[in-house]
């Protein structure tokens, strides 16, 4: 075939063409006979998603072949009513539906099979009725249309914004006759295809660069298939069904039979359905899909008592489970018997990068909780494919939940540096480690083709160590799962010389296979930075702040009801927290989080922030109440506690790990030196970490020697003042000059050229990524800019000393289409200036942020991550720090050189871009696919600028970044001259609950609180953290008695820390615990005040008893 390969090539192509010649060719004779008069069918009403048994009530009528059903989102459930014909007697007999969507089959009220509709790869319109059939047979089927399609219904392409008017017709209902020789040859011939066009010699680059085929030098297996192949064609005639079998049985003998010799590479192939829990449908269509993908998955079970499918994500299981318990009682069956394998731990497969930490903690103890309930066994691989970044303490986390095996290939995707390894341990910023896998042929939906199968040697990285990779197969994002195609495909490369050979393994009896290889792989260190996707710390910026906000609220509400538990409050009682958290974690899904799904995505997702944000208020509204003798019986009130409107006291608690002063406003009755804005009065109040005060009159003195203040300049400036800094504003609302008072150091850059020498200012980014609109911030972006126009009308100060000042800007033509309005605040005991802002957002593919020329150089940015933090380049000095330049941060990202830094904190925000010593805070974005809504409209967020001395462990930067992100609770108590010491029930005030006393802390800093010196002549820096220990979770254990405190090390250095509980507490016992709330039994417990050792950025948890 010299000069003419790509000829017999193609001529294997039109053979097994669903398009070209189909009356003549193969793929024509896989169905040779089609009844279209064999079935009756009658449809229901328009609906919406109903069950089964619902749909039986509906009206139906007859209905033909050619029908359009919609509008998008809406259902539509079909009576089938089938006989077959005496004339397909003996014959392999198969249903045929193609209503353009996707669709589930019912048979004897049972979901059976899912359909999908439409002509793309993903179709899937076949269901068997009989092996062999008797002829004359009657069967009836319920179809559940839905007017979706696989991914949902874009607006003329996959991920543009939802059609709501979309259209699906019927254009198949019969039944065929089934050739399964024909069927079984053009699976040979398929795969004789494959190796002839892909097998080349160089074996590291399977695809063809030339662009002449003849000049490609192909392998001997390629020559030998494509001559094989041709012969076949020659050797068959498509009218003879006879001719098939000896057909097949020469590719057998000629190919597929010749095997491979010792050290071929090993394949593990495992079918898997990537189901989105939500992306372009919303959660309720998941749910079908659930049950569509996991029935055909099922029935697949039953033909092949060799395959096996692997399933992640305790939620799916848990609609299944409460959906289609039919469904779900065949999946544990399957399980028991080794085909169905449950994966991932975790109770979705949510974001690597957004979630906070304990949220992470949370996804594992719930969806190991889930599985080991469920299926009696916990999950041991983290199974995390599809996700935008992976933060470097995830090691840890995956560790801390009894994981210690990790499936993604992500990374993949990286547009500037390509990932060096395939399998490799990844150490986290703990040392912890994770034995890593990325599949080769990067990707979780595999079509189990021979291509992939030979990318999976082929572009393996590290076989040289490690012989051995992962395919996972299967139709997926929208579920499906593997056809029948790709069985069949895999069942015949056992060991087929030339192709590696496949073994259809669960994941574990993977990993069990290359952890032989372990001790030689190489180590990646830190983050897995997702080189794209990096416009996903940005979109949808609202459901990000419910996140935060829920995140936090469900911190709080866990350690108040923990004290009140543990002190055994008369009638109080734990809340039942876990189908909140649930809730919170299904909205942390990959796809969700980030903010590229569709709108209806987001009107969920808002619904439920909304929901969970309410109970938990009330639920710490009550409990406040209990704290401090409240009726809570009957309709809850604002203030529990009845009592004189002029003759009442607060009961503040503080829920975080640090003492903390916030000034508040206070009920009108009290007397106070400010008034805010709102004409409330203002007082500093002071509450340890963990505890509580009784704020009465006397708790703060109206004499004040360390003041905020504020005066207007003749040009229009204002100038803020207060005992650390000597701030300048613009009468634009740009900031002109910050002097940090205590080194006398100045800490805008002048000279920077771009913001003209002045920080928080706007920049408005031209936002036009190359595809995924949602996703995507793309380099180029930051070439093209406009640095946008003050402030107008001049300052406005609202608020004037002592606690803090406050000045209110307007941007009312920030653009011609948003508007900005400000609100600056610099307090009496914090050098941290807050800036308040709301802005009216409506653009089109633009990135608004917010930018701080600093004087400070350094080579690396801190940033604020879970449990810790990592650092990242403020140069370009290799792609991978170019790769760089938009980066995922949580609370703060910390600027420092040697003895001064500056930090840029936020209370709901994630982008951030530092370069040189220039500062950027991401805050809005306006792409408009796949929700051309997406964050139009009101955000209301706060950002601040943070001068400090000293490094990051020495500058207070943690604390503060806790603190703006914390809220005191408070609760009215009749006022009493009581002393401030007295709680009902022995309650600890003016003390801490638990307290962390730690070594590496207290040697560099005094453990008494801050207090300002007297006058600006005798200022110091502030003193630093007390703990580098934080107490981040205080809970009530799962199951059984007992309490969880969990705390992390956030400096990043090794050192020893004791618990300090108030005596109230009758704490007596600490006893390690992991993040399923397992004892550790390997380590020892401890008593209160007893050392305890932990390592740089550890996570440990214990249980109190």
């Amino acid at each position: 075939m010299q000069g003419t390969r790509n000829i017999h090539v193609e001529r294997i192509e039109k053979f097994l063409s669903d398009t070209y010649f189909t009356d003549v060719n193969l793929r024509g004779k896989i169905y040779p006979v089609i009844d279209k008069n064999a079935c009756n069918l009658k449809v229901s009403e328009k609906c919406d998603r109903i069950t089964f048994d619902e749909s039986q009530s509906l009206k139906y009528e007859s209905c033909k072949v050619g029908k359009v059903f919609g509008p998008s989102w809406s259902s539509f459930w079909f009576q089938v009513s089938i006989d077959v014909p005496q004339s397909m007697k003996g014959e392999e007999v198969h249903f045929l539906w193609n209503s353009s969507s996707e669709a589930l089959i019912w048979r004897d009220g049972a979901p059976i099979q899912g359909l999908t509709g439409g002509t793309w790869v993903d179709k899937r319109i076949e269901y068997k009725l009989f092996d062999v059939a008797e002829g004359g047979e009657h069967v009836e089927l319920v179809i559940e249309m839905a007017c979706n399609g696989m991914f949902g219904v874009g607006r003329d392409g996959l991920i543009n914004a939802c059609d709501p008017t979309k259209t699906f017709t019927l254009v198949q209902c019969e039944i065929g006759v089934f050739d399964r020789d024909a069927y079984t040859l053009f699976t040979y011939l398929t795969m004789l295809h494959d190796v002839a066009k892909n097998n080349t010699s160089n074996t590291y680059n399977p695809q063809p660069t030339n662009t002449n085929p003849s000049m490609t030098e192909f392998t001997q297996r390629a020559n030998q298939a494509l001559r094989l192949a041709n012969d076949l064609i020659n050797q068959v005639d498509v009218d003879d069904r006879t001719t098939f079998k000896p057909a097949i049985e020469r590719a057998q003998k000629e190919f597929f039979e010749q095997a491979n010799g010792d050290g071929c590479h090993g394949v593990s192939a495992i079918g898997h359905c990537h189901i989105d829990v939500a992306w372009l449908w919303p959660y309720a269509e998941t749910k079908r899909k659930c049950a569509r993908s996991f029935a055909t998955q099922l029935l697949y079970m039953d033909y092949y008592r060799d395959y096996k499918f692997v399933q992640s994500q305790a939620q799916l299981y848990s609609w299944t489970k409460q959906l289609y318990p039919q469904l779900y009682a065949r999946m544990l069956v399957m399980a028991s018997k080794g085909q169905w394998v449950t994966t991932g731990g975790t109770w979705v497969e949510m974001d690597g990068n957004l979630p906070g930490g304990e949220s992470f903690v949370r996804q594992f103890l719930h969806g190991q909780r889930f599985f080991k309930s469920e299926f009696g066994q916990y999950c041991t691989e983290f199974w995390l494919p599809d996700t935008f970044g992976y933060s470097g303490q995830l090691p840890q986390v995956v560790r801390h939940a009894g994981i210690s095996n990790f499936i993604t290939q992500k990374l993949s995707w990286n547009n500037i540096n390509k990932f060096p390894h395939s399998t490799f341990i990844w150490e986290g910023i703990d040392g912890s480690r994770v034995l890593t896998h990325f599949p080769p042929a990067n990707t979780y939906n595999s079509a189990a083709d021979v291509k992939e199968v030979q990318m999976c040697e082929s572009n393996h990285k590290n076989n040289d160590v490690s012989n051995n990779s992962l395919m996972i197969y299967g139709h997926g994002d929208g579920g499906g799962g593997p056809n029948i195609e790709m069985i069949e495909r895999l069942s015949r490369l056992s060991d087929t010389n030339g192709i590696p050979q496949v073994k259809l393994q669960s994941p574990a009896e993977f990993f069990k296979v290359i952890e032989k290889d372990k001790d030689r792989l190489p180590v990646w260190i830190g983050e897995l930075y997702f080189e794209l996707h990096r416009g996903t710390y940005t979109t949808q910026a609202n459901c990000k702040k419910g996140n935060r906000k829920c995140e936090q609220l469900l911190h709080d509400v866990e350690a108040l009801s923990t004290i009140l538990d543990l002190h055994k409050v008369e009638g109080f009682q734990y809340p039942r927290l876990k189908e909140l958290w649930e809730l919170l974690l299904l909205n942390q899904f990959h796809d969700v989080l980030p903010g590229s799904s569709i709108g209806m995505v987001y009107k969920d997702a808002a619904e439920h922030h909304g929901h969970i944000q309410q109970q938990v208020y009330d639920i710490i509204k009550k409990t406040m109440a209990h704290l401090v003798g409240g009726n809570v019986s009957g309709e809850h009130q604002e203030h529990s506690v009845a009592g004189d409107d002029d003759a009442f006291d607060l009961v503040v608690f503080n829920p975080s790990p640090f003492d903390c002063e916030k000034i508040i406003e206070l009920p009108d009755h009290f007397e106070s030196p400010q008034k805010s804005i709102n004409g409330h009065p203002l007082a500093a109040i002071k509450v340890p970490s963990y505890g509580f005060v009784r704020v009465n009159q006397a708790t703060f003195s109206k004499s004040m020697e360390n003041i905020a203040f504020a005066r207007v300049n003749g040009d229009g400036s204002v100038a803020l003042e207060n005992p650390f800094l000597q701030v300048l504003v613009t009468k634009e609302g740009a900031i002109s000059s910050i002097v940090d008072r205590r080194v006398n150091r100045q800490v805008i850059d002048a000279n920077e050229k771009v913001l003209g020498g002045i920080g928080n200012r706007f920049v408005l980014y031209d936002d036009q990524c190359l595809f995924w609109d949602a996703w995507d911030v793309e380099i180029y972006s930051q070439n093209k800019y406009k640095v946008l126009g003050g402030a107008e009308g001049g300052a406005k100060i609202i608020e004037n000393g002592p606690y803090r000042v406050a000045i209110e800007f307007s941007y009312p033509q920030l653009t011609s289409k948003s508007s900005i309005k400000q609100i600056i605040y610099l307090s009496n005991n914090s050098p941290r200036i807050d800036f308040e802002t709301v802005v009216e957002w409506h653009e089109n593919r633009k990135m608004l942020k917010v930018e701080f020329p600093t004087t400070i150089r350094a080579m690396n940015c801190k940033y604020d991550i879970q449990f810790g933090h990592v650092e990242r380049p403020t140069h370009k000095n290799t792609t991978w720090d170019v790769a760089k330049f938009e980066v995922c941060g949580h609370k703060w990202a910390d600027l420092s050189e040697y003895g001064y830094g500056v930090a840029l904190l936020n209370d709901c925000k994630y982008g951030y871009s530092v370069s040189g010593g220039v500062m950027r805070l991401s805050l809005l974005r306006s792409a408009k696919s796949p929700d051309d809504e997406a964050d139009m409209g009101t955000h209301r967020f706060t950002y601040s600028l943070l001068p400090h001395t000293g490094d990051l462990q020495q500058s207070g930067v943690i604390t503060e970044g806790y603190a703006l992100n914390t809220q005191f609770h408070t609760v009215q108590v009749p006022s009493t001259p009581v002393s401030l010491q007295e709680l009902p029930f022995n309650l600890p005030t003016l003390q801490s609950f638990v307290r962390v006393n730690c070594a590496i802390s207290n040697s560099l800093a005094s453990t008494t609180s801050p207090t300002l010196p007297p006058s600006p002549t005798l200022l110091q820096p502030p003193p630093l953290l007390t703990s580098s220990v934080i107490i981040e979770t205080l809970k009530k254990c799962e199951e059984g008695d007992g309490y969880i405190i969990r705390v992390y090390e956030s400096f990043g250095g090794k050192t020893n820390y004791s618990f300090n509980f108030c005596p109230s507490a009758n704490i007596s016992t600490i006893v390690p615990v992991n993040g399923l709330e397992e004892e550790l039994k390997d380590e020892r417990s401890y008593k209160p005040g007893e050392s305890i050792p932990i390592n740089p950025f550890q996570i440990q948890s214990f249980k109190l008893v």
